[in-house]
């Protein structure tokens, strides 16, 4: 027990012993002086004794007038005169609430009030670190005096440096228990009451759970100076802005001590920019994607991160910043830095941490195969702006002939037919010279596609040379034109890159002069009119299954796109489409001159009826699924989609939205019991009562909160980092930014219904969703499988309620 204890203890007796042999005055002096020299400092000890005497006047009857609550100032603060030492574990009862500051006086001076209000803290340790204008001249110009606040001046210091500052305000806290609050911290009263700090845990900000805009709590926490110091405080191998929080808390975890999140409305982070979070000024333009990216905080993150784990680990045994102090013991003690710095980080592994963290987030916007960039690609890629890169240029810099992506602003694809090869000499090779000439007048590059890993051997040596890509690698979405667009330079192209099919038509076309567009029924061919139905996803299936049949069957494709109260767009709204298309129905006359297979059982039609392609008929198919036949697969199906363009309006979309991302998830709860209010989710004139029923039970497994699980699992494991969302109610994309914050991209929009503005969001939704590797769909959802069929790439598919 210690003295002070056995004091208390021991004049208490006395009083007792006093008031039961009749000298109450006695009692009463002994009370009264325990009353004012009781109070340690710690505020839930303080209490119970003062509730204690209390309990014992009453008792015994003695006149008694408990102390007024209020805050009891450190009275013996250690001198920082001579060389500062290490962070110590012991410390007077109580808390040191513990903060830094470099030219930040404005947030501290509207922080500190909250701090001042809080009567568990003993003192307020203030490290200003070589501010302009020093912390004790802003505070006393805003009138701030109070027995608890010190200040600890820093001179000398070109730029801030979070770990070092705090660490020298670690070393010089008197208390067992650190409040580590950031200059823009406001903390409430009721903060000590709702997070107690129980031994072997620390309380601390959490980001996954912080409220909108709040993030930056992540930096707060609440713990012992014993905990503290078994992990040497903050990292001084992080010099710059980011990760520190993070790594002092996994040290500790490390070490055994639990940690706890803080109650999240009793803390709140005061907003500022991040020229003033980090100390760097913002810039004014930026030039490149290398710029960009660097110019972040996510960027300082990762680079840190990856310092912190090549770097010997951080612990109690240390050298922290050497510091010397003078201190009066009346003036702001000042402090500087002495001799080396014991902890300097090697100029390769801050290379290393730079080229590491710009390839990460280089990824996180085109695509995992930046990852296999190099030292010297890596560079070529991000030297130009994102507005003028694409997975095209990643692939051609990984490709055969990296330095073909050159000074080209775009690229035209040039298709390639294994039957029309441009061996030397032919036909061929000439017509890609003209088509080259072509995109040349636009400004464009060419690069090949093909069905081969390699440039084919039989092409023009001089062919062989340019950039060539397997024709199953994701370029991204280069808008698909003819050589009458390439040569049209009066009109604009539909995308910064494009395709153009090289076949015998193509070539054609560049040996002639340009001729009037043909007719989008061809005469004379057998037709295969697809009237879809449905939503979107319903309607896209069905479209692709006929688009196989009559491509494999010599039909002409036309297509039946009736807008209606599950998809209020015509087929051309959503994709630049030069085949024929209808924009009625006819299904109730088309068999007169067709055989109709309407699979939609609603209105009596026979679902999965076999497609007999050998009729001499035209064939009308009526459909929200695909048609059965052995000409529809799901590869053959899933090309036509992925070749279809969509409109400008959809692909500015998504190029508004980071991706790809690590993963996709597509959330579908509308039309759940108690959601399906729309008429497109009812089953009157749509599907069955028992179709409506098992649609009822596959929304519940697609609840959101099974997502987050899996998703959470996913992180923790290490698999995922970034992900992408496509949901059909606001309140889902709202619980998703406040529990994943910066890791989340989606498509923001204020429309969830199906008019043709949603279906614009809803297309590029589609896009988004299948540029991951890793998708977590719905069950029973066609959209979700519509994400599927247009992912370009393989994807693992995990469904709700039978994969999670």
């Amino acid at each position: 027990m210690t003295e002070d204890k056995m004091s208390f203890w021991t004049l208490l007796g006395q009083a007792r012993e006093s008031a039961q042999a009749g000298e109450t005055s006695v009692a009463a002096l002994i009370l009264n002086e325990l009353r004012d020299t009781c109070r340690t400092g710690d505020a839930t000890l303080d209490r119970k004794r003062m509730e204690l005497l209390d309990v014992v006047s009453r008792s015994c009857g003695i006149p008694f007038e408990l102390a007024p609550p209020g805050p009891v100032a450190v009275t013996e603060r250690p001198s920082l005169a001579g060389e500062l030492g290490p962070i110590t574990a012991d410390g007077q009862p109580g808390v040191s609430l513990v903060t830094c500051a470099m030219n930040r006086s404005e947030n501290l001076v509207k922080a500190l009030p909250s701090w001042l209000a809080c009567d568990e803290l003993r003192e307020i340790v203030i490290v200003d670190w070589s501010s302009r204008e020093p912390v004790s001249e802003a505070l006393a110009a805003a009138g701030l005096t109070d027995p608890r606040i010190r200040v600890i001046r820093v001179e000398g210091e070109p730029r801030w440096i979070l770990s070092y500052a705090f660490n020298i305000g670690f070393r010089a806290a008197s208390c067992r228990q650190i409040l580590k609050c950031d200059a823009d911290i406001v903390v409430d009263p009721r903060f000590f009451e709702l997070n107690p700090l129980r031994p072997g845990c620390f309380v601390a900000g959490n980001w996954r759970r912080a409220a909108e805009g709040q993030a930056y709590v992540n930096g707060f926490f609440y713990i012992w100076k014993k905990d503290l110091a078994k992990v040497g405080g903050f990292n001084e191998f992080i010099t710059t802005y980011g990760w520190d929080d993070d790594d002092i808390y996994d040290r500790l975890v490390q070490e055994g001590v639990t940690r706890c999140d803080v109650e999240g409305d009793t803390i709140y982070h005061l907003p500022h920019d991040d020229e003033a979070r980090t100390g760097d000024a913002a810039a004014s333009v930026i030039e490149s994607a290398a710029h960009e990216i660097g110019s972040g905080t996510k960027f300082l993150i990762r680079r840190n991160r990856f310092i912190a784990n090549v770097m010997p680990s951080w612990n109690e045994r240390a050298i922290l910043l050497p510091m010397v102090g003078e201190d009066d013991g009346h003036s702001v003690p000042v402090l500087r830095r002495q001799g080396y710095d014991p902890n300097p980080v090697p100029d390769h592994t801050v290379a290393d941490a730079d080229f590491y963290a710009m390839r990460e987030l280089a990824s996180w916007r085109l695509g995992r195969r930046v990852l296999e960039l190099d030292r010297r690609t890596l560079p070529l890629l991000l030297d130009r702006p994102f507005g003028k890169l694409s997975l095209l240029e990643v692939e051609i810099l990984l490709g055969n002939a990296p330095e073909g992506l050159g000074a080209a602003d775009a690229f035209c694809v040039i298709d390639l037919d294994p039957a029309l090869l441009p061996t030397e000499g032919s036909r061929a090779a000439k017509g890609v010279e003209t088509l080259r000439a072509l995109a040349a007048a636009r400004g464009m590059a060419i690069a090949f596609r093909g069905p081969f890993t390699a440039p084919h051997e039989s092409m023009a040596p001089r062919l062989r040379t340019e950039p060539f890509l397997p024709s199953w690698f994701n370029i991204g979405m280069p808008g698909r034109v003819g050589v009458g667009a390439l040569r049209d330079t009066a009109s604009a192209l539909p995308s910064r890159n494009v395709v153009v099919t090289f076949d015998a038509t193509a070539l054609d076309a560049l040996e002639t002069a340009p001729a009037p567009a043909a007719p989008a029924v061809a005469s004379g061919r057998k037709r295969l009119f697809m009237d879809c139905q449905h939503g979107l996803g319903n309607r896209m299936r069905a479209l692709g299954s006929a688009a196989s049949i009559a491509a494999k069957t010599d039909r002409e494709l036309v297509v039946v796109w009736q807008p209606d109260h599950h998809c209020d767009c015509t087929f051309t709204d959503l994709f630049d489409y030069s085949g024929a298309v209808i924009d009625e129905s006819f299904v109730d006359g088309a068999a007169a001159t067709c055989d109709v297979y309407n699979y939609m059982e609603v209105e009596g039609g026979e679902k999965d009826k076999p497609v007999d392609v050998n009729s001499p008929r035209d064939i009308y198919g009526r459909a929200a699924f695909v048609l059965q036949s052995p000409f529809s697969n799901w590869e053959g199906d899933n090309a036509f989609l992925q070749g279809l363009t969509p409109v400008s309006a959809i692909t500015d979309l998504v190029m508004d939205v980071r991706h790809p991302n690590d993963l996709s998830a597509h959330v579908r709860m509308e039309a759940g019991a108690g959601l399906d209010h729309n008429s497109y989710d009812q089953p009157d004139g749509n599907w069955s009562e028992k179709d409506h029923e098992l649609i009822h039970h596959w929304r519940a497994k697609s609840h959101f909160s099974h997502f987050l699980k899996r998703i959470d699992a996913l992180i923790e494991a290490g698999e995922v980092e970034t992900l992408f969302l496509a949901t059909d109610l606001p309140e889902t994309y709202e619980t998703f930014r406040k529990y994943y914050g910066d890791r989340l991209a989606w498509l923001e929009r204020s429309l969830f219904d199906r008019s043709k503005e949603q279906l614009y969001y809803a297309l590029a939704d589609a896009i988004l969703l299948s540029r991951a590797p890793r998708l977590l769909g719905s069950t029973w959802s066609s959209f979700s499988e519509l994400a599927m069929r247009l992912a370009p790439q393989k994807m693992v598919v995990e469904m709700s309620g039978t994969d999670f």
